[in-house]
């Protein structure tokens, strides 16, 4: 998960009592209907969109045998997965989608323009080796492609291939679709009357990446207008270090209001982009490729601006190389057809209105680079005031990623987090969040935390009440009423893992997290008569395709649990925490034969140096030494033992081959098996380190490989 970090840590004593008798979790929650579609290894979620009755379309990057393609999926009323489908086959990202008035799918991205399936293209050929934007226009309830296009020029660039993307995407009432990126073609195709003509690709060294808007007619084969957004001159403090120092543009976000104006959104560190006078900030705080974000409002014919502003701070550190983040990543217009924008900003001097929620940034002011927060403003629709602007986040790094209005005004964002003092209520996990705001940003009506990436891609507040949550590896959460309520599960994930999933082996201890009917002060497995891990506790039980599994820790708001063996083999299955003070929904989890996961703490695997001494930075391992690691999600065993069995000695080994890789080489594995005295679901491993030590760990187990970990070594 990168900045994010862990959804928690464990050290060599908790894990421990992990083994034994649980681990103890973050404290408090909320609630809602959980999905995830199946994306595969890799797999990545961009969008949300619904379908105004009462479902949504999940739209991603899925993976299959080593293949990549555009993948939409259906999630209907009840929060579960009815329907999935794919387009294309090769390196397709998609970015951004809308439904149209007819109720078509419009889907933007980039892509290998090989790989990726043409209907009638408006641009079917682009720069050969280089990456393309794509827009393609699909019927959702027949899977039929109405059309689809490449968006890009054909010269080429030299050395360094950078290519087009489409990064966002809009249309207006006649069906019209607004698409906008970035794109280093020299040749990139516009319009006679276009705003800008020229200006992107450099040279044959050095990438001048710009923006772009393209206007395209519903039916795919006119391009009604297109025009480059962007700027050449650069700040930079002189000498050679200046040389490959260029400008970098792109747009990040668009919408398009009921006159057909485009407004659009992103970032810049050219200082010649183009301002209007009067607008809030004329003026680009940038160093470098230290940038402003910039918001602008195109005529209807993209053959000028209505007004156009830069958003942002000052750039920081040395004079040479300074540092500098202000990025708008979203964007939305309110009812008097204000621009409502979104992203992160770690200047000190961003600009924030009088009685802001949040007037200043969070972290550390002397850290270089400093944590990012998040931003949430408002651009009067005369592009000349800032409605409110305030900061939001805390002094870990934060950024809002997604926004959405409601039917009453209201402001929805979510974003990324690795704040535990993000504001709001408690937060009992970090990595993902939801806020709700008033049309004026004064103040948090709602903030919920959420485990790992359960959120943070995308949110929409549909007219029926019902708030949904996109997170990357394709977690969606339904809230009805918009806030949470009662028994639910949030999220699910490997207890040794960094983030939210929706997949699970035989055996593997899982976490799941959410407002749940646990003790709040939490509580330790049990055994049962047959000395094994107890399937109730406290009270609760949870259920993978009506199997009781044996629970290792519950509370209020974390259950761990080991996934019954005897889901093996099965296709999709169910998942559901019972009590007597109610169930949660069902939600759905796809079974693999393994999912490997090291447990770690602190960056580090837990493990344990050759002379049995807990590795740390402070006490490294030698190279060429054994080191002991534990992890989780081997599948089935050797003997298969029975749910929740204590090992009474090495006797059980995973059918599947354990394997440890350095930088995708095998090293030396001795043996992994349970621990005597641990539950089966937890493997033992001891593997002997290369003498020449480099880079990060992974664990391979019948060609499902973890994360990456880390061990110290001297």
């Amino acid at each position: 998960m990168g900045k994010t970090g862990p959804i928690r840590s464990i050290t060599l004593c908790a894990l421990v009592l992990f083994l034994l008798l649980g681990a103890t979790g973050p404290a408090t929650a909320a609630s809602a209907n959980l999905a995830y579609a199946d994306l595969g290894v890799g797999g990545s979620a961009c969008c949300l969109v619904p379908d105004g009755l009462g479902n949504v379309y999940i739209v991603a990057s899925a993976v299959q045998y080593g293949h990549t393609y555009l993948s939409v999926g259906k999630v209907g009323a009840t929060g579960q997965v009815v329907s999935s489908w794919g387009i294309g086959v090769g390196s397709v990202q998609p970015q951004a989608a809308v439904l149209d008035a007819q109720g078509n799918l419009i889907i933007a991205g980039q892509t290998a323009p090989s790989g990726f399936p043409l209907t009638g293209a408006l641009i079917p050929q682009t720069e050969p080796g280089a990456a393309a934007g794509f827009v393609a226009k699909v019927n959702p309830s027949t899977n039929q492609v109405l059309f689809s296009t490449l968006i890009g020029g054909q010269a080429a660039e030299g050395s360094i291939h950078v290519g087009t993307s489409a990064h966002a995407v809009a249309v207006d009432a006649a069906g019209n679709i607004y698409v906008a990126g970035e794109t280093n073609a020299s040749d990139f195709p516009v319009t006679a009357n276009a705003f800008q003509r020229s200006g992107a690709g450099a040279s044959n060294m050095v990438p001048r990446p710009y923006g772009f808007v393209m206007k395209i007619s519903s039916a795919g084969d006119r391009m009604l207008y297109s025009t480059l957004l962007g700027g050449a001159a650069v700040n930079c403090n002189g000498g050679s270090h200046c040389v490959p120092i260029t400008s970098d543009t792109t747009v990040t976000a668009i919408a398009v209001d009921p006159n057909g104006l485009a407004t659009v959104g992103g970032r810049t560190n050219a200082v010649d982009f183009p301002t209007t006078a009067g607008a809030v900030q004329t003026t680009c705080r940038c160093l470098e490729y230290a940038g402003n974000g910039f918001v602008t409002r195109l005529n209807a014919d993209a053959s000028g601006l209505v007004w156009s502003t830069f958003l942002g701070g000052s750039p920081y550190g040395a004079l040479q190389y300074p540092y500098g983040v202000n990025a708008v990543s979203s964007l939305a217009l309110d009812a008097a057809n204000n621009a409502v924008v979104a992203g992160k900003t770690d200047a000190i001097d961003f600009p924030v209105t009088a009685g802001a929620l949040q007037a200043q940034l969070a972290g550390s002011l002397t850290a270089l680079p400093r944590a990012t927060d998040g931003f949430l403003a408002k651009v009067s629709a005369s592009g000349t005031a800032l409605v409110f602007s305030t900061y939001l986040g805390g002094s870990a790094a934060d950024e809002i990623d997604a926004i959405s209005i409601d039917a009453q005004g209201n402001l929805w964002a979510t974003g990324i987090s690795a704040s535990s003092d993000f504001p709001g209520n408690a937060a009992p996990y970090i990595g993902s969040f939801y806020v709700e705001t008033p049309t004026d940003g004064s103040r948090l009506m709602t903030s919920q935390r959420t485990p790992g990436r359960a959120s943070g891609q995308a949110i929409r507040a549909t007219a029926d009440g019902t708030l949904w949550a996109l997170g990357a590896p394709g977690s969606v959460l339904q809230i009805p009423g918009e806030q949470v309520q009662g028994i639910a599960v949030l999220g699910a994930a490997s207890a040794a893992g960094l983030d939210v999933k929706g997949y699970v082996a035989p055996g593997e201890c899982i976490s799941l997290y959410g407002r749940l009917p646990g003790p709040a002060a939490g509580a330790g497995a049990t055994l049962d008569q047959n000395g094994r891990i107890s399937t109730t506790l406290a009270g609760v039980q949870v259920l993978f395709n009506g199997i009781p599994a044996p629970l290792l820790y519950a509370s209020g708001s974390q259950i761990n649990a080991l996934a019954p063996y005897a889901i093996a083999d099965l296709g999709p299955i169910t998942v559901q925490v019972t009590s007597a003070a109610g169930n949660s929904s069902t939600f759905q989890m796809y079974v693999e034969a393994a999912q490997p996961e090291v447990f770690t703490s602190g960056g580090l695997a837990v493990a344990l140096n050759q002379d049995g001494s807990l590795n740390s930075q402070n006490n490294p391992a030698a190279g060429g030494s054994m080191v002991t690691i534990w992890a989780s999600g081997a599948g089935l065993l050797n003997g298969q033992p029975a749910d929740g069995t204590i090992a009474a000695s090495a006797v059980y080994v995973p059918n599947l081959p354990v394997a440890a890789l350095q930088d995708g080489l095998s090293i030396e594995v001795l043996s992994a098996s349970p621990a005597p005295g641990s539950v089966v679901g937890v493997l033992q491993i001891v593997m002997r380190l290369p003498q020449q030590f480099f880079g990060t760990l992974q664990l391979m187990m019948g060609g499902f490989v973890s994360d990456a970990f880390s061990i110290a070594v001297q």
